[in-house]
């Protein structure tokens, strides 16, 4: 099971490396730079935030530590907006 899932109202578009994600429920949307959408997809297909870090370190130039911090705060971001939710919690 991934770190993350979308949330329930939430889709994710990818084109051009670019993330957007949509809010279904209030009809607004949120553009991801290209390091936080490879974030978001790194804690989407991994089990464990380390599992996610150590998956961008080969793809951004950044120490596993600023990795971790970043990926924390683009995560709590979006679970504020219900956008992302710990797919082990209840939703």
């Amino acid at each position: 099971m991934s770190l993350l899932q979308l949330g329930d109202d939430a889709i994710l578009d990818t084109t051009d490396g670019v993330g957007i994600i949509m809010d279904t429920r209030e009809g607004v949307y949120f553009q991801l730079n290209p390091v936080a959408t490879l974030m978001v997809q790194a804690a989407m297909s991994c089990e464990t935030v380390e599992e996610a870090v150590r998956e961008l370190e080969h793809r951004i130039d950044a120490s596993a530590e600023v990795l971790r911090t970043g990926l924390g705060k683009l995560v709590d971001q979006l679970a504020e907006h219900r956008l992302l939710a710990r797919a082990d919690m209840p939703r």
